[in-house]
């Protein structure tokens, strides 16, 4: 499998990549929808989500929550308009497809990627035609257990697709700091040799933030204009969204991230030379030396600013005798001692 992200079409270079899932946040209000997408973009998603699908082939209809779902399922004509509008502005617009019509219909539009929920992650007939798109598919690993994860890696493989990312993902609405097992992302990293992201549904930001330093690649949250719409959409996920700010605090931190990462081994910066001089310790005389006087604690002391032999030479020097006379608190140089 690839792990090269950076090089796939339409990703960052060098820093998490943000997801802003929209979602069914519309309400199936089709410019309520283009308002999300468009924020989304401006306050620095990378890529922006909806779901897509047909309620009939979704739900089975004795569900109580067929019919809010129903209401809330964006037309196939709001969605083309959606995909259309988006590439004018130049936004990476994708979905969560529910079934294999609808993989087929938003596959005209050449996504750049695929999403499947954790609701599907067993659902290998979908990630099976997902995958056969052969573009990026991202798997939320919600609710499944190492073996079913296993399974998807086998599946996306069996069709000759090599990008995929897992995304470790607590299907808790919201998750509970102590649910979400951070640490699951550089395991998956280890265990499945791909890269790893994080669906975050906890409230806030910290929770990114910590993905983020433990490896995460992507970084996927709800998003939504207003919480408060949650009074008028009440069965869509506004109250664990995050709104624009924190969307733009999020694409602030990860832009600082990739700075804040660096590599290993280290270069000295250009402040730390001037320091190496300025705030190291030199050895100086404590007190005048005649010649023959060998060197101890107690005629020497560790100085800044560094100045003749440093610090970290002194084992080298400890009882070598003085050659010349010093005065107090002079620097000593290694020509000032027997060789």
């Amino acid at each position: 499998m690839r792990t090269d992200i950076e090089n796939w079409p339409g990703w960052p270079d060098k820093r998490p990549a943000i997801i802003a899932e929209v979602g069914m946040n519309h309400g199936g209000d089709e410019n309520l929808a283009w308002e999300m997408i468009q924020a989304a973009h401006e306050n620095g998603a990378d890529f922006v989500k909806l779901q897509t699908y047909s309620t009939e082939r979704f739900f089975h209809p004795s569900l109580t929550y067929f019919n809010s779902t129903k209401s809330m399922e964006l037309s196939r004509e709001s969605t083309t308009e959606l995909f259309i509008n988006s590439e004018k502005k130049g936004i990476q617009l994708f979905t969560t497809p529910f079934d294999l019509e609808s993989v087929d219909f938003i596959d005209k539009f050449s996504p750049k990627l695929y999403k499947v929920a954790s609701m599907d992650n067993d659902n290998s007939p979908l990630i099976q035609g997902i995958a056969q798109k052969n573009r990026p598919v991202i798997v939320s690993c919600g609710m499944a257990n190492l073996e079913e994860i296993s399974q998807v890696l086998e599946t996306v493989v069996n069709v000759g697709n090599d990008r995929l990312i897992l995304l470790h993902c607590i299907s808790d609405y919201p998750a509970k700091p102590d649910s979400l097992n951070l640490a699951m992302i550089p395991y998956l990293k280890k265990q499945f040799k791909v890269p790893i992201g994080f669906s975050d549904h906890a409230i806030g930001l910290h929770s990114a933030y910590m993905a983020i330093s433990m490896g995460a690649v992507v970084i996927e949250k709800h998003f939504t204009i207003n919480r408060q719409l949650c009074e008028k959409i009440p069965d869509a996920d506004h109250e664990i969204s995050i709104e624009p700010k924190e969307l733009k605090e999020l694409r602030d931190f990860c832009d600082d991230a990739s700075l804040m990462r660096g590599k290993a081994p280290r270069q000295i910066t250009s402040g730390e030379e001037e320091g190496r001089t300025a705030f190291r310790r030199g050895l100086y005389t404590r007190k005048a030396v005649k010649v023959g006087e060998k060197l101890s604690l107690e005629n020497t002391v560790l100085l800044r600013p560094v100045k003749g032999i440093a610090a970290n030479q002194w084992a080298d020097v400890f009882g070598k005798s003085f050659l010349r006379e010093i005065k107090a608190m002079e620097a000593i140089n290694l020509s000032d001692l027997e060789s």
